[in-house]
């Protein structure tokens, strides 16, 4: 097992590179079993980790590719930190398959995300798409979401002061950055222009860059250290929302990791 990081080449310290690429092959991804974890390694690593079959696919190579730029510099350097963070990144990523926020809720859907608090029962019938509907239109998303992160809650919680700022600044990125003050905070580190164009998120590269922005602001690392995902997902999430899933995504990881 490496003890070091390799700052000239970007790799990870504590990982049986190796070990971690075999089992991946053997769990069916083409990939070089050389000890090199990079960034092909990461794409078979989040195609395991979600369920998907093959590492073909766009999205999943660049985020790869974004993971072993980046996450050196949030010191996602050891295979526990990198298992937590890729567990959350599967479930706000919907198993890395969009960087931008959906908000095609089903009426129930919005009732069990979110707090009475931020919609209330009459809108989660008005807005909530009922069974056996297309999907919501972009339209009826905004204003699911001008709902949900707007209003008292968007004010204190996400500095969302505009009117539109709740889909202006929705969750997007491998973290799902949300809110007008989040997206100010990666606009004064990262230099991309955010505030006026926060699609750029919607970017692999800086999508991942935000993410491990987040993650290293928030002392993540802490709870990966101590295994606590109940604590790490309240951290990032800010409540319990897709638990299980976030569970099932570490067993994955650590399957293949640890």
């Amino acid at each position: 097992m490496r003890q070091h990081i390799d700052g000239r080449k970007g790799r990870f310290a504590m990982i049986n590179a190796r070990r971690a690429q075999q089992r991946l092959v053997a769990a069916g991804f083409v990939i070089g079993v050389d000890g090199d974890f990079g960034a092909k390694s990461f794409t078979a690593l989040m195609s395991y980790v979600g369920k998907r079959p093959t590492t073909d696919d766009p999205l999943r190579t660049a985020l790869g590719k974004a993971a072993a730029k980046h996450f050196p510099g949030a010191r996602l350097t050891t295979p526990l930190r990198i298992a937590h963070v890729l567990a959350q990144q599967c479930v706000e990523t919907s198993r890395f398959g969009a960087l931008a926020e959906s908000l095609n809720y089903s009426q129930a859907g919005l009732r069990g995300t979110f707090g009475r608090h931020r919609i209330s029962d009459a809108d989660c019938l008005r807005l909530g798409r009922k069974a056996g509907d297309p999907s919501l239109s972009l339209e009826r998303q905004a204003e699911i979401a001008n709902l949900v992160y707007g209003g008292e809650f968007g004010r204190t919680e996400l500095g969302n002061v505009k009117p539109g700022d709740g889909w202006r600044f929705r969750g997007r990125g491998a973290k799902q950055t949300t809110g007008r003050t989040n997206y100010q905070r990666a606009k004064d580190v990262t230099g991309f222009d955010l505030i006026n164009n926060p699609a750029l998120l919607e970017d692999p590269d800086k999508g991942m860059q935000a993410a491990c922005l987040f993650w290293a602001d928030k002392g993540c690392n802490s709870f990966a250290d101590a295994d606590d995902i109940d604590g790490l997902t309240k951290r990032i999430n800010g409540g319990t929302n897709g638990l299980p899933d976030r569970k099932t995504a570490l067993t994955r990881a650590k399957a293949i990791l640890l």
